[in-house]
């Protein structure tokens, strides 16, 4: 499954939308948020269906987002299930990662 798109216009709908939603709020700037990508992407490919959907949202293009999110460092993941915000971490740990989404797919 691939990664979708967040923007200021789609990011509550798809939050409504989605039984469970993992965002990577992210930057092109940003070195850490190069490094995480590829393992986030990779995640989604193995854990991303109908029922969980990984989201990147580029946070320097959509600013109403990203402070609606109250982003202050990146990247930052967030973890939304039926609407509600239930988990949200901060870095490009890579073990963290994997571990923080096959937690949240299980």
């Amino acid at each position: 499954m691939s990664v979708s798109i967040l923007t200021d216009s789609n990011y509550q709908q798809m939050i409504a939308d989605s039984k469970k939603l993992l965002v990577d709020c992210w930057a092109e700037w940003c070195a850490p948020c190069r490094r995480s990508t590829p393992v986030f992407v990779e995640l989604s490919e193995k854990y991303g269906n109908e029922n969980i959907v990984f989201a990147k949202l580029d946070t320097a293009i959509n600013q109403d987002a990203a402070g609606a999110f109250k982003i202050l460092s990146l990247p930052t993941f967030l973890e939304f299930e039926n609407g509600e915000l239930k988990h949200r971490w901060t870095g490009a740990d890579i073990d963290r990662l994997r571990k923080e989404i096959i937690a949240f797919t299980k």
